[in-house]
């Protein structure tokens, strides 16, 4: 699937993206085209059998499917949250649109905030320029107060000359990014201790890696080290589950834990999902 896809954030997740920076994509998505016709902030709410909002919108991200990134099939479980196991969301009169699961994954560059009003205006937020510039916010809008580097165990990476680095996929092009000095010619520096080039694809191995474990019993993903500690998502949606090791759902479905001691992981791997 090459077509663009369109994440709805719930308000924290967008308050993140705008004021944070944040660059972190995973969950229930569909094809942006699919959806067309669902053009309205209501309509869309009501396709994805969300309570009605305080706010006459609400904001979506469009972008194209991350290079290592995978798509499955919702679940069929019952939860206390919409799930879509019919591989669908809720009928709008006769838009039927199917619906996805995308894996954590660092959005791909080019990614655009939009915010869809119920009357039907869409009003640019903001765009991903990868893993350098992170979010540029359209004019008029309040600047992105923070930036972080990308972690290594979220988002597309690539090696190149022996090295490994974050990466970004576009155009059929690769652009690398270090975040210590890379020393030679080609490199522009973007900000603070952060360099780039752009690479033929050829020139170098893209792949995202996926650092498992297990946490007391439950399989989990690591997807930041600091330090002597860990953030990570559980690999399970089960609220019971989560409940038990006090994860948080930061969006439907996805639950994290933070602060997790290094050495209570268990059965860690390293595992490297490559382009293709």
């Amino acid at each position: 699937m090459t077509s663009v896809l369109q994440k709805l954030l719930h308000p924290g997740m967008s308050q993140l993206i705008r004021e944070r920076g944040y660059s972190q994509v995973g969950g229930f998505v569909v094809e942006a085209g699919a959806a067309r016709d669902l053009s309205t902030g209501s309509a869309l709410r009501e396709a994805y059998g969300l309570s009605p909002s305080a706010e006459p919108w609400v904001d979506v991200v469009r972008f194209a499917l991350p290079a290592c990134a995978t798509l499955s099939e919702p679940l069929d479980a019952e939860r206390p949250w919409p799930t879509y196991p019919s591989g669908f969301l809720r009928p709008v009169k006769s838009t039927i649109v199917p619906v996805w699961i995308l894996s954590t994954t660092r959005y791909s560059p080019g990614a655009e905030l939009w915010r869809v009003h119920d009357d039907g205006r869409q009003e640019f937020v903001a765009v991903y320029e990868g893993a350098a510039r992170g979010w540029i916010v359209a004019k008029g809008v309040s600047p992105v107060r923070e930036w972080h580097p990308s972690s290594r165990y979220v988002g597309t990476r690539a090696v190149w000359n022996g090295t490994e680095y974050a990466a970004d996929v576009r155009a059929g092009d690769v652009e690398i990014t270090s975040y210590s000095e890379p020393g030679g010619d080609g490199w522009v520096q973007y900000r603070g201790a952060t360099w780039s080039r752009t690479l033929p694809p050829d020139e170098c191995e893209v792949y995202e890696l996926s650092f498992r474990a297990v946490l007391d019993g439950v399989p989990i993903r690591v997807l930041e080290v600091t330090g002597s500690t860990v953030r990570a998502q559980l690999l399970t949606d089960d609220p019971a589950v989560a409940g038990r090791l006090s994860a948080v759902m930061v969006d439907y479905g996805l639950f994290e834990v933070a602060g997790v001691a290094g050495d209570a992981l268990t059965d860690t791997r390293l595992l490297a999902n490559g382009r293709g």
